[in-house]
């Protein structure tokens, strides 16, 4: 998997929604390889603002058979990449484009007979409709339904889409919108998704338990909330794949606690850090209660791959071979990866004389 940054051209810009633009890449045939996809894989880009080098990952929507390259981008508050995207991007710009990374799927094959469930909220759509698109194209024995959680119609992105897919599919894609702040006939389908609106929607329209996967995608409160539920209805840790798009206050308060935690118990502790990258390895010293790996990789000149440095996207991951770390967050990784040795790097911190990390194991 490569680390590199590629120079891809915008090749066109369309607006979604009055806060939302959708970007399609002119992929150069001798690229098409190095960004050939899988649905619900993200894109990192790179971008020079204001002076300052911004990454940011964004979700892929489209297909697997869409024969192109496309991202959706939301302007959020305070948002340094989505404001200058929507504001002052335009075509034919050229984008830094890391090839397309993360693992928000399942395999599909055509014998899949296969019921899915998709639940998402705002702009954690992008990765379901490269899920759902692919999923109805290439497994026509399977069904989908998406649970589509957002303010109000105006706010609603893809809806045009969405609409070409329930015409095109119409015993295949059950579509159930959730509005938050627009009045709807059925109090069913107003309000936020979490575990009492679930739970109402499993009596009256959808049987949670005749879903073979689960796809939850959106902030990480909404994402905990319904994982439990679904734990609850018996569903089981390998059918339940999320993605998150934004830490949540309280995972932020549990990492200030790890920190002081860590400070306390292992104080002026220094470990030898290794770090294996595009096949070279990298040595230096890192204090317990210092940098985490990922900065301090970074400021000792090592060319690593990162985005939202938030414990969210996933982007950092790598695999430890050697020694112990502690993370201050974990959520973005599934239980076996973090079995299997896998650490963010932007939230590991060692707690052994030394550790090493391989950043070239996926």
């Amino acid at each position: 998997m490569s680390n590199k940054f590629f120079p891809l051209r915008v090749k066109s810009l369309v607006r979604d929604t009055e806060q939302a633009v959708v970007i399609t890449f002119d992929v150069p045939a001798e690229l098409a390889d190095t960004f050939s996809f899988i649905q619900g894989q993200y894109l990192t880009l790179n971008q020079k603002i204001n002076g300052k080098d911004v990454r940011r990952s964004y979700s892929i929507c489209s297909g697997v058979d869409d024969e192109r390259l496309q991202i959706g981008i939301k302007k959020v508050r305070d948002g340094v990449f989505s404001s200058w995207a929507n504001e002052q991007l335009k075509a034919g710009d050229t984008l830094a484009v890391m090839p397309p990374r993360g693992d928000f799927f399942t395999p599909l094959d055509a014998e899949h007979s296969k019921n899915y469930l998709c639940i998402c909220a705002g702009s954690g759509i992008t990765p379901m409709l490269s899920i759902i698109k692919s999923v109805l194209a290439r497994e026509p024995k399977s069904r989908v339904t998406l649970i589509y959680g957002n303010q109000r119609t105006a706010t609603m992105m893809f809806r045009n889409e969405l609409a070409f897919l329930k015409n095109a599919y119409l015993e295949r894609f059950h579509w159930i919108n959730i509005f938050s702040r627009e009045p709807q006939e059925a109090d069913l389908l107003s309000g936020h998704i979490d575990n009492r609106k679930g739970g109402a929607l499993n009596q009256r329209l959808i049987n949670i338990r005749g879903y073979d996967e689960f796809f939850l995608c959106g902030p990480e409160a909404m994402i905990s909330e319904v994982s439990r539920g679904l734990r609850g209805e018996g569903i089981t840790e390998e059918h339940i794949h999320f993605e998150l798009f934004a830490a949540s206050a309280e995972s932020a308060r549990e990492a200030i606690n790890r920190h002081h935690a860590r400070a306390r118990e292992y104080k002026d502790m220094v470990s030898q850090v290794s770090i294996l990258s595009s096949g070279r390895e990298y040595a230096f010293e890192l204090a317990v209660n210092g940098e985490n790996v990922l900065d301090a990789g970074l400021r000792h000149g090592v060319d690593l791959p990162f985005s939202c440095k938030g414990g969210v996207c996933a982007t950092c991951k790598a695999r430890l071979l050697e020694g112990q770390v502690q993370m201050d967050l974990d959520q973005a990784l599934r239980p076996e990866e973090i079995e299997n040795g896998y650490i963010l790097t932007c939230q590991a911190h060692p707690v052994s004389k030394k550790i090493v990390v391989d950043f070239d194991q996926f």
